[in-house]
């Protein structure tokens, strides 16, 4: 038995019960939007099924009237006219009549046709494929005149009739329901024996009138006998009820018996022809009218046998529009009211559930992007840090594991970020603290080294001393760039502003393979005594790399020219160069240089590179590598106007060195 106190339950206590799994379970927002698509739409299906079964019940009833006048126009106009060919005049003045007759059911079946296109696009098309109302007019004039053979003219008027048939064939495919197609494509047989019925009718007036029959018009005359009558036994197998009687009816008349008496006869006496076969023969049972009467009534009685059946079946489809009507608006309701209500009671719980989601997210971003990185600001200020006080809480469901999760990461990065930052001041430490002992001693050798070239007077010794005196200045620079490194300044400075083109020998000087450096067009301007270290010590790492990796015997172009921007400077080399990939990130590590760490640089050799990108990020200048025209590499720096001043300062010959600040003391 479930406790009251479940129901009095507080809703945040309730959301750290229940889990996540069973409001997912409850939250049948997507069922309900699929379940409210099936049902508007399954509604809406039936109901314009419904509709389209009553329209194509009345459209196809109101086609078989004008079916039937048209059918028979055509078959009395086929026969006037095959006797007007076979030398009946008393046919010709008959003809109009028919003709005018004809017409008008034609016009009939086109406007139902036309309607009925509506439903099926191709059942116009199906109607009328043979072009009736394009050859009619010409067979018509070829008949007047008697000049088309009566075969001809006959096969013409055939395949109109025949039109009408296979149209009708094709509008049964599109009955709402299997049962009424059925049911229209067995009254489609009664429609064609009759046809076969009026053919044999048409062609044996012709033989009658002519007193010859061949053996190729006889054989022909028996394929529409047989067709006939086994359309007729077709249509007397699959009938039930008043429509079998019907055909019963038919069937035992007297004029069925009497036109089966007839085309048995003619079979019976076989070919006619002008040498006199056939002239031992019985004589016929019936006269031409006869025979022409007993077939119309027969073609007549089957014909509204077709009709009887098609109405009936286009009844039976209207009633069943009208069912489906009924149910699919019930039907339609019933499941639209469901959808309905499941998709409101899937909104409240999904409003619900998604809220605290975006609740977390929101929280969870301004944790990572604001309070961590302050968080990290304060720990590197040395500030203290209270771990709860940027604590998530979403309670004890799902969602709150998944907050108690960040708040984890959240210690786990705030931990880890004192370690390294702790690491890597105590590494900057070491490294600004070896500098300096190493560059106070290397200012001690570069003095004592300066002194004995003074006094020096031998000038071998006094080469062996220029050669320590570069390595002593390559030594005082890898100081410099532990310095840089640390995030100090060195320690030698300028106070007054520098020629450039004492910048650029200062920083040949500093290169091992000084000998093979050029320096060729500098502009005459100088350098703020503040930048000059640094782009001292730019230069000579650049043009290091430069003799570094390229040919002993190749040399190193150092030029410079005014740009709108600055001073842009270029070290080119004769060297084996680099990929597209190798200097697209040398070119990215020199736009952004990313923070000192040993990480930073463990797989990398090309340590001269970070120091230039520190220097050039400290005072705005821009670094770039591109390839040569020699097929090495060409270093641009481009130095900012700010740090240059139009005007030279005559007094110093050497500023380089007396310029110089003296070095710090000696770290103990």
């Amino acid at each position: 038995m479930i406790s009251s106190k479940f129901f009095s339950m507080p809703a945040a206590r309730w959301r750290r019960v229940v889990s996540v799994r069973t409001r997912v379970l409850v939250i049948v927002l997507i069922p309900s939007f699929a379940l409210l698509a099936i049902g508007v739409g399954g509604s809406a299906y039936l109901v314009q099924s419904g509709r389209e079964a009553n329209r194509f019940a009345e459209l196809a009833r109101g086609t078989s009237g004008p079916s039937i006048m048209m059918i028979e126009a055509f078959q009395e106009e086929r026969r006037l006219s095959l006797l007007f060919l076979a030398g009946d005049d008393s046919a010709g003045p008959a003809l109009p009549a028919a003709r005018k007759q004809s017409d008008v059911g034609y016009a009939a079946v086109v406007a139902q046709a036309n309607a009925l296109s509506e439903l099926r696009p191709d059942l116009k098309d199906g109607f009328f494929r043979v072009g009736v109302g394009q050859k009619v007019p010409a067979l018509r004039a070829a008949v007047d005149a008697r000049t088309i053979p009566a075969a001809d003219a006959f096969t013409a008027y055939s395949m109109a009739v025949a039109a009408i048939i296979n149209g009708w064939l094709i509008s049964a495919s599109v009955a709402p329901d299997s049962y009424i197609a059925v049911e229209l494509y067995k009254s489609v047989h009664a429609l064609r024996a009759a046809e076969s019925i009026s053919r044999t009718s048409g062609l044996g007036s012709l033989v009658l009138l002519t007193g010859e029959l061949s053996p190729e018009l006889l054989v022909e005359l028996a394929g529409y006998i047989g067709d006939g009558r086994g359309e007729v036994t077709y249509v007397g197998s699959v009938l039930q009820g008043a429509h079998l009687d019907q055909w019963k009816a038919i069937t035992a008349s007297s004029e069925w018996q009497r036109l089966r008496a007839m085309e048995d006869a003619i079979l019976t006496r076989g070919p006619v022809t002008e040498s006199g076969t056939g002239e031992s023969a019985d004589p016929l049972p019936l006269t031409l009218t006869e025979w022409q009467q007993v077939a119309g009534k027969v073609r007549r009685d089957l014909l509204s046998l077709w009709e009887t059946q098609s109405v009936d079946a286009h009844f039976e489809a209207t009633e069943q529009g009208n069912r489906l009507n009924r149910n699919s608006l019930y039907a339609g309701a019933g499941v639209l009211a469901l959808a309905l209500l499941a998709f409101l009671g899937a909104l409240v719980l999904a409003n619900k559930f998604i809220a605290r989601l975006r609740q977390l997210r929101r929280d969870t971003l301004e944790l990572a992007d604001e309070r961590l990185p302050e968080t990290i600001r304060r720990l590197s200020a040395g500030e203290e840090f209270d771990e709860d006080a940027d604590r998530l809480d979403f309670g004890a469901d799902e969602i709150g594991h998944v907050a108690d999760a960040f708040n984890r990461a959240h210690r786990a990065a705030v931990a880890a970020a004192v370690a390294e930052a702790k690491t890597r001041a105590g590494v900057n430490a070491v490294f600004v603290k070896i500098a300096h002992r190493s560059q106070g001693v290397v200012h001690r050798q570069l003095a004592l080294l300066d002194k004995a070239e003074r006094e020096e007077t031998e000038s071998d010794r006094l080469k062996l001393l220029f050669q320590l005196d570069h390595l002593a200045t390559r030594a005082r620079r890898n100081s410099e760039n532990l310095i840089v490194l640390g995030g100090e300044q060195p320690g030698r400075q300028w106070r007054h502003p520098v020629p450039l083109v004492d910048v650029v020998r200062g920083a040949a000087a500093e290169s091992l393979d000084y000998t093979r450096i050029h320096v060729r067009n500098v502009p005459e301007t100088q350098i703020a005594g503040s930048a000059v270290t640094d782009i001292i010590h730019l230069l000579a790492e650049l043009a290091d790399n430069a003799t570094t990796f390229s040919r002993p015997e190749s040399s190193v172009e150092v030029t410079g020219g005014t740009v709108g921007r600055g001073i842009a400077v270029e070290i080119t080399d004769q060297g084996l160069g680099m990929t597209v990939a190798d200097m697209a990130a040398r070119n990215e590590l020199l736009a952004q240089p990313p923070d000192f760490s040993v990480a930073t640089l463990s797989g990398d050799s090309r340590l001269g590179l970070f120091v230039v990108a520190k220097l050039a990020a400290r005072h705005g200048i821009t670094v770039r590598l591109t390839e040569s025209a020699y097929g090495g590499v060409k270093a641009i720096v481009l130095i900012p106007r700010a740090l240059t001043t139009a005007t030279l300062q005559a007094g110093t010959a050497d500023p380089v060195r007396e310029n110089r600040i003296p070095a710090q003391s000696e770290h103990s």
